[in-house]
């Protein structure tokens, strides 16, 4: 049975993972480091919108913002479209620290990167980013983010 291009990313995307991920930071619970680096660097998302992405439960998810916001990582304040939704914001500090979070090991992926051609760096790069904005599109439209 031949595998779908969706079937094989993912296991081309675990294979990735697994030998690079880095595990989680310690001053970050596992919640608190998925939820940084799901809020967008340049706009907000909604609680629900973030609890929902992530699978996880409404309370968990306003737990872990409420922590993030005392330590000064994101910041709660209402949505400029609907005033009854709360927007949540990495702010200054929250980029700062999402900057040097990061998800894989960089070492790791430079020597990994360093043993491909450069074509073909730059094509797998390319690849990769137009596969970004498209999954990004996908999943977080603007203006449809519910409460």
């Amino acid at each position: 049975m031949k595998r779908s291009e969706a079937e094989h990313f993912e296991i081309l995307y675990r294979r990735i993972w697994g030998a690079l991920n880095r595990p989680d930071a310690p001053d970050l619970s596992q919640h608190e480091r998925q939820l940084l680096h799901h809020v967008p660097p340049d706009g907000s998302v909604t609680l629900t919108w973030l609890a929902g992405h992530l699978g996880l439960p409404k309370s968990t998810a306003s737990m872990a913002v409420k922590s993030l916001g005392q330590r000064g990582f994101v910041a709660r304040a209402r949505d400029p479209q609907d005033e009854r939704r709360l927007a949540i914001a990495l702010t200054e500090r929250g980029r700062a620290r999402l900057a040097e979070d990061t998800v894989l090991d960089p070492a790791g992926l430079r020597a990994a990167l360093a043993t491909l051609p450069p074509g073909v760096r730059a094509g797998l790069l390319d690849g990769l980013e137009r596969l970004a904005d498209a999954a990004e599109s996908a999943s977080r439209p603007p203006d449809h983010r519910e409460d």
